[in-house]
């Protein structure tokens, strides 16, 4: 066989002598050079792998796509088995919201308004909602489509109770409160009221001097109209010595007893200024030196109460000598020497134009409702009439003209009237009879048509042997007393615009038993009840009719 090497030509053995060559060369350099030390580290040789982000988006939405599909699918199937859920808005009267309204479905779900009158109703349209509400009538609602913005508004009709308050004649009591459950209002003209939101049940009416009545309303539209009468009065005035004294208080009430009186007037406070029995929680009576007790109020008011009897007490109100002596502030004052005015009997009188004045025979007749009394009677209450006038000074001197005196008597009788009233009690008031007869305030500050409207019952001193020769065209006015009596009454009622009843003071003096029989007759025949005044408390029983009572 022929050798590879003979083959080769010059040229190739010779190329390939000269790469052996350098391959010894080579190997001979390679000690010469620097040895490289070797890297030593601690820390793992990590290895960079490289990043598919294709495959990791695929997979994040492959997730996103699995978890919107189970979520998808609740929404589905609560969407497919509940029932549609509509916002509803119940409003009142007026448009107000009505929040506690319920409303019922169809299938018989309750939902229950919130504050806004606001609820959401599992409902279906079309379909049926009924609503009920306090004080409402129920209503049912059909529903055939909702509104494209907002809830869906439900107007009910408010249960209204209208009705009128008389008396057993007819007439309109004005200023009566009518109370259903929790709601109470006030009658205005004509005895007329209304109340929005009722709820049937029981009418309560009541009135300060009046008797309280009351009838049922079943919530219909029908008017309702409420009779009640006011508490006739058939009293006697229990003068000073006789509450004081056991036997003859006694005998006023053996009197009573036998008789058709249901009433007494007793005195808390009289002419002279005295406060006659010992007041609670009121020291004032005390400090001024006024308070000289002559009767056991709470002794007479307990036995009072055992004979079935009202009992009413009497203020005398602006004259008052203690008063006006011991409180200067409060007195009225001459232009003289400054000294307090008196009148021509020298008693002095404290100011009605000041109103600080005013809170003394108010917290008297607190005090006495408090301690038991039925009303508080104020007497003199008014400007003076007797005595120097063109002397008298006042605190507010332009209150002196007519409207400006009717006004501060107004203004002092509204103001005791709610206070007092407050506390469980009616207020009336004397005044002079000759007022129900004219028009004007004859100087003192009172008329007939503004004391209806200030107090609960007026009571005029109808003496006609008060009044001068040629009245009513008598030349002794005292020996007609039915005639008299019954003009004054005529004239007076028809000005009574303000509700307070009319019941007169009758004189129990200067008459024989037929006169006063008459007198009493003449307040019998016009429905009033009537009160009877003797200075020293001495009455007969032959003096009443018979056929007066209830």
């Amino acid at each position: 066989m022929r050798n590879p090497y003979d083959a080769m030509s010059v040229f190739d053995r010779r190329g390939r002598r000269a790469m052996k060559q350098v391959a010894r060369l080579r190997r001979h350099q390679e000690p010469l050079q620097s040895p490289r030390k070797p890297v030593v580290t601690t820390k793992p040789h990590k290895f960079k792998r490289k990043r598919h982000w294709g495959r990791l988006i695929l997979r994040v939405l492959t997730v996103a796509a699995v978890l919107g599909g189970l979520v998808g699918g609740f929404v589905l199937f609560r969407a497919l088995t509940a029932a549609d859920t509509v916002r509803v808005q119940v409003l009142g009267a007026e448009g107000k919201p009505l929040s506690g309204a319920v409303i019922t479905t169809e299938s018989g779900r309750e939902t229950q308004t919130i504050e806004g009158g606001i609820a959401d109703v599992p409902f279906e349209v079309p379909g049926e909602l009924t609503v009920t509400a306090l004080g409402y009538r129920s209503a049912i609602y059909t529903v055939e489509q909702l509104p494209l913005q907002g809830p869906l508004g439900l107007q009910m009709e408010p249960l209204v109770l209208q009705g009128r308050v008389t008396d057993s004649n007819g007439i309109g009591v004005v200023g009566a409160t009518v109370t259903i459950n929790d709601r109470t209002i006030t009658t205005g003209d004509f005895g007329s009221f209304e109340i929005v939101e009722a709820m049937p049940g029981t009418v309560y009416v009541e009135k300060a001097a009046w008797v309280s009545s009351s009838a049922e309303w079943v919530g219909d539209r029908r008017r309702l109209d409420v009779k009640m009468d006011p508490f006739i009065v058939r009293g006697l005035r229990v003068d000073a010595r006789t509450a004081g004294d056991d036997e003859r208080f006694a005998q006023i009430l053996e009197f009573a007893d036998a008789s058709t009186v249901n009433a007494l007037v007793f005195d808390t406070k009289i002419e002279l200024g005295n406060v006659l029995y010992e007041v609670e929680g009121y020291d004032e009576p005390r400090a001024i030196g006024a308070q000289q007790p002559v009767y056991d109020a709470r002794e007479r008011l307990a036995q009072a109460k055992e004979h079935g009897l009202y009992t009413i007490t009497r203020i005398v109100t602006f004259q008052d000598p203690y008063a006006s002596l011991n409180r200067n502030d409060w007195a009225m004052h001459n232009s003289v020497d400054g000294d307090t005015w008196v009148t021509w009997s020298g008693l002095g009188w404290m100011d009605p134009t000041d109103r600080g004045s005013w809170e003394y025979p108010i917290r008297l007749g607190i005090a006495a409702c408090q301690m038991g009394f039925d009303e508080i009677q104020f007497d003199y209450v008014r400007f003076p009439s007797d005595g120097d006038l063109d002397i008298a000074v006042y605190d507010d001197p332009a209150a002196l003209t007519p409207e400006g005196r009717v006004e501060i008597i107004d203004e002092f009788l509204s103001t005791a009237r709610e206070r007092i009233n407050a506390e469980g009690c009616p207020v009336s008031a004397d005044f002079f009879a000759i007022i129900l007869s004219v028009r004007d305030e004859q100087g003192i500050g009172q008329k007939v048509e503004e004391l209806s409207y200030t107090v609960d019952a007026v009571s005029p001193m109808v003496y006609p042997s008060h009044y001068g020769r040629g009245w009513l065209n008598f030349d002794n006015p005292n020996d007609h007393p039915g005639e008299v009596i019954g003009e004054a009454l005529d004239s007076g009622m028809i000005r009574m615009e303000g509700g307070a009843l009319l019941r007169p003071w009758i004189q129990g003096f200067a008459w024989d038993a037929a006169q006063v029989r008459e007198a009493i007759d003449a307040a019998e025949q016009r429905n009033m009840g009537w009160l009877l005044w003797s200075q020293l408390s001495y009455y007969e029983l032959e003096w009443l009719p018979p056929e007066t009572g209830e």
